[in-house]
């Protein structure tokens, strides 16, 4: 199927049916995925997708749709597409769909054909690099799932819109459970990359080993520690951090009085250590592609610079409402699955939020620190964006005292606020690691406090 045929005739048959204005997102995604039952890499599937979404507009009436076009035509899907805009409320909102602007770069820069056309046969190879690296006497690995995929788009909209990209994603989640003498422990890893090469999947293994041991070393945490500095392993702190830049500097959380950060372009909202951007363009970004979803150009916006909030990231449909140019964050592809997202309609949703790394490494950090905690292993990190409040459960973590590591700990709870800790003194680590949308090293929040039982 040519995608842009596709999309052609779903705007052109949208306008003649009476839309003042149409947009058609045309994919193709190829899916290749193995999964691991009790220590055995076994073959998973090899998945083919074509699908398309239609946005009918009448007015400020929209209609949104979607089909795999296996079992009815074009013209079925903008009927359709036409019915729903017919008997949808008005959106006040809506100004107009994107205006066509050049987008640089090669359509295939951020696509490996490696990773494209890679067979079930050689992901099973590399999931065993993983269990051969993990396994032994006390650990085994009961599931896990690695998963390569090739995602091409194309987008058209009746204002001119006409282009498209291609791009590869890899993700992987694996565990590992240890017993020995009565105990049990777990390990967890996960892996993202654009390129199946570059994942290190001997070294995951090792980790995951490592972190499945540990647990079982483990003491139960009493006591309370205030005023504590804790040390977060990029897994961990890229999530929690992840989610607080991510959800406040949303400009659709902005303009609905729904973000801490509303009005707050030019102050001070972390420590001068911290600088984030946004980049459509990142060499390591699974979202990355010369345009986003609705064809708007990618950038690098930078967020955050030493601690002073620069911008908000835009799609078409918050940037007309603030009277701004969108920075090309409008987005229906995630980090994780591939498969079915020309379903979604496109949402003001984050690229990859990249944190500048420091100087200093994990020993660094460490070293500097009184008296704290290293956390490796969250049993989910979460955080109140809007309070900045959180409270999570720690599962893997070893106490900090006078620059060293000292006693594994878990039952406990890492509690404190994370819009006040990072205008604290944050340390930075230089070990960049890629989690999902986000880019970011090791980083050490102060002024929170552990809680056990």
């Amino acid at each position: 199927m040519n995608l842009t045929d596709v999309a052609n005739k779903l705007v052109t048959l949208s306008e003649k049916t009476g839309a003042s204005q149409a947009e058609a997102f045309v994919t193709i995604v190829k899916t290749a995925s193995v999964y691991i039952d009790n220590d055995i890499p076994k073959i998973g599937s090899l998945q083919s997708e074509i699908g398309a979404g239609l946005k009918y507009i009448m007015g400020k009436k929209i209609g949104f749709t979607s089909s795999t076009l296996a079992t009815e035509s074009v013209q079925d899907v903008v009927d359709r597409a036409m019915s729903i805009a017919k008997v949808s409320s008005v959106d006040p909102k809506f100004v107009s769909l994107p205006d066509p602007k050049k987008a640089s770069g090669s359509p295939d820069m951020f696509f490996d054909k490696r990773t494209a056309n890679i067979a079930n046969e050689d992901l099973i190879g590399k999931a065993m690099e993983l269990v051969d690296a993990t396994k032994s006497k006390i650990v085994t690995v009961p599931n896990g799932s690695l998963r390569a995929s090739s995602v091409e788009f194309h987008v058209e909209n009746s204002l001119g819109v006409d282009v498209g990209s291609k791009s590869t994603i890899v993700f992987g989640f694996f565990t590992a459970k240890s017993e020995d003498s009565g105990k049990v422990g777990e390990g967890v890893q996960r892996c993202w990359s654009r390129e199946i090469d570059t994942i290190d999947f001997t070294k995951i293994g090792e980790k995951l080993q490592s972190k499945a041991v540990q647990v079982l070393e483990a003491e139960a945490f009493k006591g309370k520690w205030e005023d504590t500095i804790a040390v977060l392993a990029p897994s961990e702190g890229s999530e929690i951090l992840g989610t607080l830049i991510g959800s406040n500097s949303n400009a659709e959380n902005v303009n609905t009085g729904s973000s801490a950060w509303t009005d707050t372009l030019g102050g001070s909202v972390a420590s001068d250590t911290l600088t984030v951007t946004d980049n459509g363009r990142s060499e390591r970004g699974l979202m990355s592609a010369i345009v986003d979803d609705e064809g708007n150009p990618t950038q690098s916006t930078t967020l955050i610079k030493d601690g002073i909030l620069k911008s908000y990231y835009f799609d078409n449909y918050t940037a007309l409402q603030s009277d701004v140019s969108s920075t090309g964050n409008g987005f229906r592809r995630n980090d994780r699955e591939a498969n079915g997202r020309f379903a979604v309609q496109a949402g003001c949703r984050s690229s990859s939020l990249e944190v500048a790394p420091g100087t200093k490494s994990l020993d660094d950090i460490i070293g500097e620190i009184d008296r704290g905690i290293y956390i490796e292993h969250f049993a989910w990190p979460i955080v109140d964006a809007m309070s900045g409040a959180f409270s999570n459960e720690v599962r893997n973590a070893r106490l900090i005292e006078k620059g060293e590591l000292t006693k594994q700990v878990k039952y406990l709870l890492w509690v404190g606020n994370l819009l006040e800790s990072v205008k604290g003194e944050m340390m930075i680590g230089s070990d960049l690691e890629i989690h999902s949308r986000r880019i970011m090293p090791t980083i050490a929040f102060p002024g929170t406090e552990i809680v056990g039982q």
